[in-house]
């Protein structure tokens, strides 16, 4: 089922989309049928999304094997079909700019490469391999300054543990009883 925008900015549709999804389908009650279909009458939005669903169920119709059933791997259950989500006409517009700008930099990239997609790969590569590089360069340089204090740190912090151990154990012997 099609997930509607609204009756415009922010606007939500009259009806659950499950409501009109049912009308579509035919399983909604005489008296609840007359008062969707009395709405349908008035609100372009609801009809369309009505029409949307109509389509959709004769599209699933056609899909049906001669006997009645549907072939293998083409039954669409009413729970998946109520959960699928459209995108609204917005961001539609928006992925479709995104694709544009990132196929228009691919083409830049290719056109400055002489349209060598694997030499433009190889440098890509390269780079990536020299950031790598340089960044290990980097970190060996900061251990190589930093790794006396580093050791220093860790011998005065094994001390201390040490230290404090050996309170530990001094302070545990004050308080047993003395067996006589």
């Amino acid at each position: 089922m099609s997930r509607p925008e609204g009756h415009g900015r922010g606007e939500s549709l009259c009806y659950e989309p499950e409501v009109i999804f049912e009308l579509a389908e035919g399983s909604l009650g005489p008296e609840r049928e007359q008062e969707v279909r009395e709405h349908l009458s008035r609100c372009p939005v609801c009809r369309e999304l009505y029409e949307r669903e109509l389509d959709l169920s004769s599209f699933l119709e056609a899909l049906k094997s001669p006997d009645g059933g549907h072939p293998s791997g083409c039954e669409v259950s009413r729970r998946v079909a109520m959960a699928l989500p459209t995108r609204s006409m917005r961001a539609r517009l928006l992925w479709a700019a995104l694709a544009g700008a990132l196929a228009a930099a691919v083409f830049v990239l290719l056109s400055l490469h002489g349209g060598r997609p694997f030499g433009l790969l190889a440098e890509l590569t390269g780079t990536g391999w020299g950031l790598v590089s340089g960044l290990e360069e980097v970190v060996r340089v900061v251990l190589d300054v930093s790794g006396p204090a580093i050791l220093a740190l860790l011998l005065i912090g094994a001390a201390l543990d040490l230290l404090i151990a050996a309170a530990v154990l001094l302070v545990r012997r004050g308080r047993r009883p003395r067996r006589a």
